[in-house]
């Protein structure tokens, strides 16, 4: 059986990288991102947007893309 969190969770390759978003427990607009299973940060959606909260480590590109596919 598929849990709730299971579906919430995204995988997506992006050139050589492999990128693993999660949705936070208790928070939906709130998403943790793995890249090549490295802890890279926090994006959150307010108001339709993406943003990256302080202390991330997401390249410019790689945030971009992620907010097209994840639109």
């Amino acid at each position: 059986m598929l849990t709730k969190r299971f579906r919430e969770q995204k995988i997506i390759n992006i050139g050589r990288d492999l990128i693993v978003v999660n949705v936070v427990d208790g928070a939906e607009d709130l998403h943790r991102v793995l890249i090549n299973s490295k802890f890279a940060g926090f994006i959150e959606k307010r108001d339709g947007e993406f943003y990256r909260l302080d202390g991330h480590d997401i390249h410019n590109l790689i945030f971009a893309k992620l907010c097209q596919l994840m639109g």
